[in-house]
C-alpha cells in the first residue's frame, strides 16, 4: 500500500495537537506548519519554555520536566485530540524520565485521562516493524557509544514496546522515516512496503515530515500500523 496523503491547507488537520519535543528540530517545525494553517497547539517540553516564540492565540507552552508525572501530562494534553512526538535522545535524555520508551504506561495513561486517543509516533527508517525482530543496521548502530547508540536504543525501545501491545488503547502510527533540516518542498510518499513502492531511502525536510504528520493524524491511514515514509524517487 503506497499514500502520499494532500499536503494543501485545504486537507483535513486536526483542530488541535499537542507535541511531545516540540523544542527540537522537527518539534519546531510542526509548529511553523501549525502558526502558517492556523492549527492550535499545545508545545511540550521538558525545559526552558522560553525557546517557544510566537505562540498565537489559542495555543500554549507546557512544561512537562518528566514524561512519568502523569497529572502534568494531563494538564498539558488536555483539549488536544491528537498527539505528535517529535523526540530525540540529547544530552539530558540519560534520564530516564525523558524516554519514551520508558514511560509509555503513564504517557498512554494520560492521554486517557485527557481523552486523546490518537497518536502518530516518529522513529528512525531503519526500525522494524513493531512484534519484529530489530534490524541489523539498529543493531549495530545501537553498539555504538554515548548519543548514537542510546537513541538506536530508544527508537528500537519504542518498537518492542508496541509490538508488546503499548498504546493498544489508543490510535497510533509508527511512522519511521528519515528526516533532516534542509529543504521544504518535497513531497513525502508513505507506504507499507517498500516492494513496488515509490518511495526511497532518502530522507524529508523537517517541514515536510511534519506536513506528513499532521496530515496523517486526521487522514488516519495507517492506524496501528509503520508505515516508511520518504522522498519520492525520480
Amino acid at each position: 500500500m503506497t499514500i502520499a496523503p494532500a499536503t494543501g491547507p485545504t486537507h483535513a488537520r486536526p483542530r488541535h495537537i499537542a507535541v511531545l519535543g516540540a523544542a527540537g528540530g522537527l518539534g519546531q517545525s510542526i509548529l511553523r506548519v501549525c502558526r502558517a494553517e492556523g492549527i492550535p497547539f499545545t508545545a511540550i517540553v521538558r525545559s526552558r519554555p522560553e525557546r517557544i516564540v510566537d505562540v498565537p492565540p489559542g495555543s500554549r507552552v507546557a512544561l512537562v520536566p518528566s514524561l512519568a508525572d502523569k497529572e502534568a501530562l494531563v494538564a498539558a494534553l488536555s483539549g488536544a485530540d491528537a498527539v505528535l512526538t517529535a523526540m530525540g535522545v540529547t544530552s539530558t535524555s540519560a534520564d530516564p524520565s525523558a524516554l519514551l520508551s520508558r514511560n509509555i504506561a503513564t504517557v498512554e495513561a494520560a492521554m486517557t485521562s485527557a481523552g486523546v486517543d490518537r497518536i502518530v509516533l516518529i522513529n528512525t527508517l531503519l526500525a522494524s516493524e513493531p512484534g519484529r525482530p530489530a534490524s541489523a543496521a539498529l543493531r549495530f548502530f545501537s553498539w555504538f557509544p554515548g548519543k548514537i547508540g542510546r537513541g538506536a536504543a530508544e527508537q528500537q525501545a519504542v518498537a518492542d514496546a508496541l509490538g508488546h501491545g503499548a498504546f493498544s488503547s489508543l490510535r497510533w502510527t509508527f511512522v519511521r522515516a528519515g528526516t533532516n533540516a534542509r529543504g521544504a518542498d518535497e513531497d513525502p510518499v508513505a507506504s507499507a512496503h517498500w516492494d513496488g513502492a515509490e518511495n526511497s531511502w532518502l530522507p524529508v525536510s523537517y517541514e515536510a515530515m511534519a506536513r506528513w504528520m499532521l496530515a496523517e493524524a486526521t487522514a488516519n491511514a495507517f492506524v496501528h500500523a509503520a508505515p516508511l515514509v520518504s522522498r519520492r524517487r525520480k
